[in-house]
């Protein structure tokens, strides 16, 4: 008597035929992220001495991490100003929300501006970055300028007759002077919003037009609720996005540390002590958020 044949269900030949399409992101994430991750917090609890036959590590425990927080000024400075450097992030999102709103309108040359906004992703090479570099040092070449003096001048006089407070004058004016930087870092969060605006039913805003709502009440009580769990995602996004730029002072310490002064050990627990750092900002900045979000089905 012929046995059988097993018959497999559908569900399970699915499941199968997803296990082998995300087959190469395990392998991947195997060698490319969980091997290096390890291997770098082994050379935060060692001292790496090369040799002429490779290298060798002692174990040294935490001190690595003793010497970062406790001994070199250094380290603890540029970690306050990368820390310092979160002020970008309030004033990308708050820039990309408002400019994904005004993009979601409709008027002629639409799709040319939203490709302008959109450009610093497409250059971000080492060409745009090196033309970014380039830039910074003009411009601080060119604020010894009088032009520039004078425009400064104009700018915080006028804040000044508007009689603002003082913390608020240095917010604008350094918001000001990282314009340049805050655009470049809104192209992501730009499209994001652009995304959600455009996922909301045109018949939810009929209804709320048909009720008598104005536009105003419209935006805050339908666009604004109904985008709120894109605000989280982007202030994650733009949290992550300040930290691991290029131009970042740890980012630039860091990789002298290791490739320029062979201090492996100590490159590595700077990583590990940046690592923590940020994600207990996310952590924080998740939970401060999320209790505000709307979130529907």
């Amino acid at each position: 008597m012929a046995s059988k044949k097993k018959v497999v269900s559908w569900e399970k030949k699915r499941n199968r035929m997803g296990y082998i399409f995300i087959l190469p992101f395990i392998i991947g994430s195997i060698f490319f992220l969980i091997i290096p991750v390890m291997t770098s917090l082994i050379y935060s609890l060692s001292k790496l001495t090369v040799n002429t036959t490779g290298y060798e590590l002692e174990f040294v425990g935490l001190a690595n991490f003793k010497q970062l927080l406790l001994i070199d000024p250094i380290y603890r400075k540029v970690l306050v100003d990368s820390l310092m450097e979160l002020i970008n992030v309030p004033i990308t999102v708050i820039f990309s929300f408002f400019m994904a709103s005004l993009l979601n309108q409709r008027f002629r040359g639409r799709g040319l501006v939203r490709g302008i906004f959109f450009l610093p992703v497409i250059l971000a090479s080492g060409v745009y970055i090196q033309l970014e570099r380039m830039d910074q040092l003009v411009s601080q070449y060119a604020s010894t300028g009088q032009e520039t003096y004078y425009f400064s001048g104009a700018f915080i006089n006028l804040l000044n007759m508007m009689d603002l407070n003082q913390d608020l004058i240095l917010f604008l004016t350094s918001s000001v002077s990282r314009i340049g930087t805050i655009v470049a870092m809104s192209a992501i969060p730009i499209v994001i919003f652009l995304a959600g605006f455009q996922s909301i039913s045109p018949s939810i805003y009929e209804a709320a037009y048909m009720e008598g709502g104005t536009k105003w009440e419209i935006f805050w009580k339908i666009s604004f609720p109904m985008i709120s769990p894109l605000i989280l995602v982007c202030v994650i996004y733009s949290v992550v996005d300040n930290f691991t730029k290029s131009s970042s002072v740890m980012i630039n310490l860091v990789h002298r540390t290791i490739f320029t002064e062979f201090k492996f050990g100590i490159g590595s627990a700077m990583v590990w002590i940046f690592i923590i750092v940020v994600f207990s900002i996310i952590g924080i900045t998740y939970k401060a958020i999320n209790k505000y979000v709307f979130y529907y089905d």
